[in-house]
């Protein structure tokens, strides 16, 4: 025995079991040199006793509270266990690769946008105006101008502007439609054309190009093909399993 509150005791792998549950919300593995955290859980003991001494757990909405609580630990182990059961090849991992070319590259952006429209300044730009004034800030750019302070000074979009247009790093598979043809094509240190968006021009800076291999995203590809597994296999679950909920038997009736 290794913990005793009351009457209940638990073994050594009873309580190993019971820390790793309680992980996500006292942060540890074990609480055997936190006092507080003990005296948290054999108070959540005693009490749970006492509800279930007094009845409780049989009223209607505690005991929906009690179900919904526990469908949803086993909603998520039936995940984890879909997950783990997965049949993944290397085969699989690089077929992926293949079949998508560029969407598991990894860029380093920065981008310089010319809005058509509302601009920075409060004034209103068309998209004659808007597309001139990119192609001149791309032949600054070709003429040795720097990125950065091009950027903080012409951007209309001040999210980036004061961090010299820097984009947080992102694959390929995460970037506009309209902007990965673009790209793919560019190497570190390239700046593309002026490219339409949906609200204006950009002036794309590849600051670095990381192109995904076999090596380095196998474990990336490996995961989302395990989680396009489990989702193949709750939608046939869920095509299989007659769903109906008939409103007009709470008509009229007030909660209870």
């Amino acid at each position: 025995m290794t913990l005793r509150i009351g009457n209940t005791a638990l073994s050594p792998q009873q309580y190993r079991d019971v820390a790793a549950a309680l992980q996500d919300t006292s942060g540890s593995t074990s609480f055997a040199e936190d006092n507080d955290q003990l005296k948290q859980f054999a108070e959540m003991e005693v009490l749970a006793a006492r509800a279930r001494k007094d009845g409780l757990d049989q009223d209607h909405a505690i005991a929906a509270k009690i179900r919904v609580a526990v469908d949803n630990v086993l909603a998520h182990a039936e995940r984890d266990h879909l997950y783990a059961a997965a049949t993944v090849t290397n085969d699989d991992v690089k077929q992926k690769l293949d079949s998508h070319p560029n969407a598991y590259d990894e860029y380093a952006l920065s981008h310089i946008f010319i809005a058509i429209g509302p601009t920075k300044s409060g004034g209103q730009r068309s998209e004659h105006d808007a597309l001139l004034k990119a192609t001149q800030i791309k032949k600054k750019l070709d003429a040795g101008a720097d990125f950065a302070s091009l950027a903080q000074a012409e951007s209309d979009d001040p999210a980036t502007a004061k961090d010299g247009g820097e984009l947080s790093p992102m694959l390929g598979m995460f970037v506009a439609n309209e902007f990965l043809p673009v790209i793919s094509q560019l190497h570190s240190g390239d700046v593309s054309n002026p490219v339409r968006g949906k609200q204006g021009y950009h002036v794309i800076l590849v600051q670095q190009r990381t192109v995904a291999t076999f090596d380095n995203r196998h474990k990336m590809i490996e995961a989302l093909l395990r989680d396009e597994s489990v989702e193949s296999t709750i939608t046939q679950w869920m095509q299989n399993t007659p769903v109906e909920f008939n409103k007009s038997t709470l008509d009229g009736q007030a909660a209870k």
